[in-house]
């Protein structure tokens, strides 16, 4: 009986972990939403991703509480050396200009933000725009169906995209495309109670294998 307490007091325990609260993107938007152009080379991709619009000039994107964001480099189009980074550097990739890649989800790592105005996310360029933070004409921002109330977008999953020539007519952002994911954040308190849990299920299983080798 003992031994059934045991592992109900760890399951117990490992249900009663707090779920962190997950900070979201809020994407305030000011230029018109622009439906995402025919000749963006993913724009079949972005359809099944559930996004068909974009915006650009002077929008914000803000963090609603602390988050991990994971960046996942997701495709390029471009004769162009372009490149995006985020963190100071900590987070950074380039395409060489090798023209269009296919569409995929490289893993380049998760920073950890608090709530608040995301102001270190950078497209970059050999040709046309050095730099172009969040609100450069350059910098697009696809924004998901269905999350908007008035002028904002809030999800927790974002596409960025990159026009390394926005002065010339095709103005598509496929030159690069990110796709940032806000995830939860588990507070030290949690980590130590899922912890504890797993000791007492461990103890549980072996206190039962020798009851039954006794």
């Amino acid at each position: 009986m003992r031994i059934l307490t045991g592992a109900a007091t760890a399951i117990a325990l490992l249900m009663a972990v707090p779920a962190a609260a997950v900070g979201q993107f809020s994407v305030n938007v000011t230029a018109p939403v622009l439906s995402i152009p025919g000749n963006n080379d993913y724009k079949t991709e972005l359809a099944a991703a559930g996004v068909h619009v974009y915006t650009a000039d002077l929008a914000t994107i803000t963090l609603t509480g602390k988050a991990k964001v994971k960046f996942e480099f997701m495709g390029s189009e471009s004769g162009f050396s372009d490149g995006f980074q985020a963190g100071g550097g900590a987070i950074s990739v380039t395409e060489n200009g090798t023209g269009k890649l296919p569409w995929q989800a490289a893993n380049l790592g998760s920073l950890i933000y608090n709530g608040g105005p995301i102001t270190d996310w950078f497209f970059k360029s050999n040709n046309g725009v050095p730099t172009a933070g969040i609100g450069h004409t350059a910098f697009g921002i696809f924004l998901p169906q269905g999350t908007q109330v008035g002028s904002q977008y809030l999800s927790s999953v974002l596409y960025l995209g990159f026009d390394d020539q926005p002065n010339n007519a095709d103005d598509n952002h496929d030159d690069l495309i990110i796709r940032v994911t806000a995830m939860a954040v588990p507070e030290p308190a949690s980590w130590a109670m899922l912890i504890a849990g797993f000791g007492l299920v461990g103890a549980a299983a072996r206190r039962r294998r020798t009851v039954v080798a006794a």
